[in-house]
């Protein structure tokens, strides 16, 4: 795929899949569960590797609910930070 389709591809995704959560690429037993989730739970989804490196997975919902619930279960929980005092 070249630059141009590469881009029409992107713009048509965006516009009918426009809820979208980018996670780090995961070992191979967290991608099936991933899998496993998206076709069982998800009507209309699509994803593909955010860059050159497959380091991000860019997932993309046309249901802003879905997008939630997949961000919710699969987005890794960062510390929160609290302040010293």
């Amino acid at each position: 795929m070249d630059a141009d389709q590469k881009s029409a591809w992107l713009t048509k995704l965006d516009e009918e899949c426009p809820y979208q959560v980018v996670l780090p690429r995961r070992q191979l037993a967290d991608d099936s569960a991933i899998m496993d989730f998206l076709i069982d739970h998800v009507e209309k989804f699509d994803m593909y590797v955010e860059d050159d490196y497959a380091a991000f997975v860019r997932y993309c919902f046309a249901d802003p609910l879905d997008a939630e619930i997949f961000r919710a279960r699969f987005e890794p929980k960062a510390e929160r930070f609290r302040l010293a005092g």
